[in-house]
């Protein structure tokens, strides 16, 4: 359920962080920008209900990729979220498929688009919306389980520990950097980081630390 849930959550800041970022539209391209993310909501919701399941197949790989892709449109007016969008959805592409060599493109597209996200989220200026304690807080949870993984990680990942590592440093930052975005759009960026963190962990568990073992049928829905 993660996964439909971060997609409809990353829906509000792409409506909301134009204002920030940029001057105002014209009524019809907010009307474009609405119907693409209907339709991203509708990919989203289709890919839950009918391809967590299934097979690797060009229509799971396109239904995957395509409620990011148009959220990635929907931004175009501005560069900086476009791209992150657009990288994550690069991200789902290569993840969709089963071999190794699409993994490591996926993680390094993900992890250029968290990167990019810290870019978004500095760019916003202003004070953050949490207080101090409140960010310290969830910092410590962030980098705690961020920890955790990593030591499960380094043991089961083989050759691509160090890889691995990595990525999970860069989300680990990506997640910490939410917890400083100024209101009225602070709650929306957090759930969306947190659910992140989340649902690529449980990708990891899936990949590395279950292996060829039967995962629990909630697993594909989460993640």
């Amino acid at each position: 359920m993660a996964a439909i849930v971060k997609r409809c959550i990353l829906l509000l800041p792409v409506w909301g962080l134009p204002v920030l970022l940029a001057p105002k539209r014209g009524k019809g391209k907010a009307m474009s920008a609405t119907v693409l993310l209907v339709a991203s909501a509708i990919l989203a919701l289709f890919y839950l209900l009918f391809m967590t399941h299934a097979a690797p197949s060009a229509l799971r790989s396109a239904t995957k990729t395509g409620s990011i892709a148009l959220l990635a449109l929907a931004a175009a007016p501005f560069p900086i979220l476009a791209l992150a969008l657009g990288l994550s959805a690069f991200g789902d592409l290569a993840l969709s498929r089963d071999c190794e060599r699409p993994f490591l493109v996926g993680v390094a597209a993900f992890a250029l688009a968290h990167l990019t996200y810290v870019a978004v989220f500095q760019s916003l200026g202003g004070d953050p919306a949490l207080p101090f304690d409140w960010r310290i807080g969830g910092a410590i949870g962030i980098m705690g389980l961020s920890s955790v993984m990593a030591r499960l990680l380094w043991s089961k990942a083989g050759r691509l520990r160090w890889t691995v590592l990595g990525y999970v440093v860069i989300i680990a930052l990506m997640g910490v950097s939410a917890l400083q975005v100024p209101s009225p759009y602070a709650e929306f960026v957090i759930a969306a980081a947190l659910l992140f963190i989340l649902s690529d962990s449980l990708i990891a568990t899936e990949r590395f630390l279950i292996g060829d073992g039967p995962a629990p049928r909630w697993l594909s829905p989460a993640i």
